[in-house]
């Protein structure tokens, strides 16, 4: 993955679009539970992710050194550890939900690929 901070802030924000998509697509009823648990297991709301990903978006330059990044966002890389985290335990959580079916396999290749960017971010910030 790459090392430039514009580009790593970028796929933050898709990885975040990505959930709300896949959120969206859930049965009406399952949808408050799902998002209950994912604020539970990041620290914040969909939603609030997607606002911290914007600020970043508009503050990070590709000039942007991690430690600017982490003065402006203290507990960022703390915040980003329990998404990454949430992401990595994707898979075992709908494998409780949705026992051996088709899906699962997609879910374990888009939770893992969802971990790697928010890793990459973890990494640059140091």
């Amino acid at each position: 993955m790459t090392s430039d901070p514009v580009t790593l802030v970028a796929a933050l924000r898709n990885v975040l679009e990505d959930t709300v998509r896949d959120f969206s697509s859930m049965p009406f009823f399952v949808r408050p539970m799902v998002r209950g648990g994912f604020e539970r297991r990041t620290g914040q709301s969909l939603e609030a992710w997607q606002k911290l990903a914007s600020t970043l978006v508009s503050q990070v330059k590709p000039d942007t050194t991690p430690a600017r990044v982490r003065e402006s966002h203290p507990r960022l890389r703390e915040h980003l550890e329990q998404l990454a985290e949430n992401y990595r335990t994707a898979p075992e959580r709908a494998a409780k939900g949705m026992g051996m079916l088709a899906g699962l396999q997609r879910v374990q290749e888009t939770s893992q690929r969802r971990e790697e960017a928010v890793r990459a971010l973890i990494s640059w910030l140091g």
